[in-house]
């Protein structure tokens, strides 16, 4: 094996969804500003199966911090301030990982 070369490890989140299962997400992107932290996110798949099988949708959420500072992420309500972020992390997305963004037509 080569000295040079780099492996690829996806940095993970543990998201516990409303019924209390737990799923995984590989961050993509991570974008902030002087008030907000927002991420870029897609399902995390294992095994050989599911990574072929995986769809690999993109979801744009927004970071909060409880009472107790621990995070969790929400929907990003207002349609401006999504399309502006979305954007943003999704051009980071396409430079990062050197892939074109296709946005569905509604």
């Amino acid at each position: 094996m080569a000295e040079n070369e780099e492996y690829y490890e996806p940095d993970i989140l543990s998201v516990t969804d409303e019924d209390g299962n737990e799923i995984l997400f590989e961050l993509l992107e991570r974008y902030e500003t002087d008030s907000d932290v927002y991420v870029a996110i897609t399902r995390y798949y294992e095994t050989d199966e599911e990574i072929v099988e995986g769809d690999y949708e993109v979801i744009i959420l927004k970071v909060q911090n409880d009472d107790n500072g621990d995070e969790y992420l929400v929907e990003i309500e207002d349609e401006m301030e999504f399309e502006q972020v979305s954007d943003i992390l999704m051009a980071k997305v396409e430079e990062k990982y050197d892939v074109e963004y296709f946005e569905p037509e509604q």
